[in-house]
């Protein structure tokens, strides 16, 4: 229970045993899944990337310092929930219940049993916002994983795609990719696809395949569709998004490595994956810059028949003066399937004069 409070500002001490975990942390939820129990959250943030631990040192040397306090809200029975502060916690925690004399007697003499804690008193639309300029628009430590966890949360506490981007300081663009991507990792879990499970390689990971389908001819490789609902599963191609997958997180199943070694590469397999030619050397296993290889060969055969095409209405142009009356219907005729097939060729490179 909060045992003082500083007149004047909304400041309290809060004793540990009424502080209670998030279960609704981003982070959390990426990582063990919606409805967590306490017990697993403080495993959670002890072990692995979370690394809690790494606090105690200094909570060591120098006890809880009042310059940052926890950010907590009452929740139920007296308790508050850590909003802010959830890593602490845990560290300060672990110091009350470690087999560690030095730490207990710390805990003790440095008098960790309360700690200064902010009373957020707003509504959950506040709680949100707040949440969201601290974490997404300020990119302070929540991984992109979780940052689209974060947004999922807003749209399922009813607001609009609009509305998030606006408690976010974010575009509805950046949201949609961010869910997006999140949609398709969830794909990869369904299709026993294995991806990067430490919270460095997974936040890479993450951004690696969220830069990929952003582009024209990652998206028309997959078909990609997007559903109308930005939580929905999108419609795609499922074994080229396997192939996908592949390249850029290598197969362990049939022991192929990755082809993406850097986010620096994902544009050059955006380029080998808009042409059929480069594409199948993508298909049977050739590298990156083998396909561009092959590209660059289609490039150039285009070129060529482009070039035989101009001497060819060249000559014809120099040999007008030989046709009769008779045959020009045919070279009318055979001018208008040139001008059939050259708007065809236009469309299909994109161009446009001028």
């Amino acid at each position: 229970m909060p045992d003082t409070q500083d007149p004047g500002t909304e400041r309290r001490l809060v004793e540990l045993e009424h502080l209670e975990f998030d279960p609704n942390n981003p982070r959390v939820v990426e990582l063990v899944g919606a409805n967590p129990t306490q017990a697993q959250i403080k495993d959670l943030l002890l072990a692995g990337d979370m690394q809690a631990r790494e606090l105690v040192p200094s909570f060591l040397k120098n006890g809880y310092l009042p310059y940052e306090p926890m950010v907590v809200r009452p929740a139920h029975n007296g308790n508050y929930r850590v909003i802010e502060g959830n890593r602490r916690l845990a560290a300060l925690l672990s110091m009350r219940d470690s087999e560690d004399r030095r730490e207990r007697e710390a805990f003790s003499e440095k008098r960790l049993g309360s700690v200064p804690c902010v009373i957020f008193v707003g509504d959950e639309s506040q709680e949100l916002a707040y949440l969201g300029l601290r974490h997404l628009s300020k990119t302070k430590d929540w991984s992109a994983s979780a940052k689209a966890a974060f947004v999922e949360r807003v749209l399922n506490a009813g607001h609009t795609l609009t509305e998030a981007a606006q408690l976010t300081n974010t575009t509805t663009p950046n949201l949609r990719l961010l869910l997006l991507t999140r949609r398709l990792f969830e794909k990869a879990g369904v299709l026993g696809v294995g991806l990067p499970q430490s919270q460095a390689e997974g936040d890479i990971s993450f951004w690696h395949l969220g830069d990929a389908i952003r582009r024209t001819n990652t998206k028309n490789y997959l078909g990609l569709e997007q559903a109308e609902d930005p939580l929905g599963q999108p419609k795609l191609e499922e074994s080229n998004f396997e192939r996908l997958l592949g390249w850029l997180y290598g197969n362990q199943n049939a022991k192929e490595p990755r082809l993406i070694r850097t986010i620096r590469d994902i544009p050059d397999l955006d380029k080998a994956l808009g042409n059929p030619r480069s594409v199948k050397v993508l298909e049977e296993g050739g590298s990156i810059p083998e396909a561009l290889e092959e590209l660059q060969a289609a490039g150039v055969t285009v070129s060529s028949h482009l070039e035989r095409a101009k001497k060819s209405v060249q000559r014809a142009t120099a040999g007008l003066s030989d046709v009769d009356e008779s045959g020009k219907g045919v070279v009318v005729e055979a001018r208008r399937d040139l001008a059939r097939a050259t708007q065809a060729f236009d469309r299909v490179v994109g161009f446009k004069e001028g």
